[in-house]
């Protein structure tokens, strides 16, 4: 890798091939979250995050994400000087994990000592791995300064959508996003809240009483757009479920017949929205 040129860095949710990863030459820190006392490991090579949704099943305890840390930041950090001193690093939102910050918090140590240019993608998993190829595939041109490269990454991150809904609300409760009160009323009135990322932020939008009117809700939202570019279904575990199947269906009907695949969803979405959840990503595309 020759002085001038930029090295690619992003975290374990951003859903890429390890091919692509491996062909665009990007680093991918995995992600580490922790229940109890109790590690798991997450990227498109480790796949703990399903050992993580079977143990929320039994337990429904609080997920944190704890990595990547600072000091795993500043471990690649420090071995990318040996390549170049020019990094990129876009990152899952800060919104919903503490890992830009632990990112920002590494790159003081390399101040005067190389450039690292942090960018929060205010989206996750399919969304993060969408704007993480653009970048790569620039980065590849060798032509394109990097001001123009953050500048054409930032502007697809409103051309993505992430609407999810939960089962349960004792991860929406955990995560900050309602209060007790809420909490407790909603499960006594066994709400199924519909939630959407907007802004990089876990927002509950609507509450429906039924299982299948949450469901209703996912199939409306995709209905409102008219250019869908790419729809990815994430559920909560790696074989289509039941609910998966009837979503992939009822969405064929409004988008029409297309490649519609259906992910296990990582263990920043499960800290939200718990292992009940199911959801979409929905990218637009950029027009002409």
């Amino acid at each position: 890798m020759a002085g001038n040129s930029i090295q690619l860095i992003t975290d374990g949710t951003a859903h890429l091939p390890v091919s692509r990863l491996r062909e665009l030459g990007i680093i991918s820190l995995p992600i580490v979250a922790q229940v109890g006392t109790r590690h798991y490991m997450y990227d498109q090579q480790l796949y703990e995050h399903l050992d993580l949704l079977r143990d929320l099943r039994k337990g429904r305890q609080p997920v944190e994400i704890v990595g990547p840390s600072p000091d795993d930041f500043r471990a690649v950090f420090e071995r990318t000087l040996f390549r170049t001193n020019r990094m990129l690093v876009i990152l899952s939102s800060g919104h919903l994990s503490p890992i830009v910050r632990n990112a920002h918090i590494a790159a003081r140590d390399f101040l005067g000592r190389c450039d690292i240019t942090i960018l929060d993608s205010q989206t996750i998993s399919v969304g993060l791995g969408l704007l993480v190829e653009l970048a790569g595939e620039l980065l590849r041109q060798k032509t394109v300064p990097l001001p123009e490269i953050v500048q054409r990454v930032r502007g697809m991150i409103p051309h993505i959508y992430v609407v999810m809904i939960s089962h349960t609300l004792d991860y929406l409760y955990h995560s900050g996003k309602l209060s007790a009160t809420q909490a407790i009323l909603g499960a006594m009135l066994k709400i199924h809240p519909f939630v959407e990322i907007e802004d990089g932020n876990v927002l509950p939008l609507e509450k429906s009483r039924k299982p299948e009117k949450a469901l209703d809700k996912l199939v409306e939202f995709a209905s409102e757009f008219t250019n869908i570019q790419g729809l990815t279904i994430f559920q909560n575990g790696a074989e289509p479920t039941g609910e998966s199947l009837t979503l992939k269906s009822r969405l064929e009907q409004v988008v029409g017949k297309r490649n519609l695949p259906i992910i296990t969803y990582d263990p920043i979405i499960a800290s939200h929205i718990g292992p009940d959840g199911l959801g979409v990503i929905i990218f637009e595309g950029l027009g002409e």
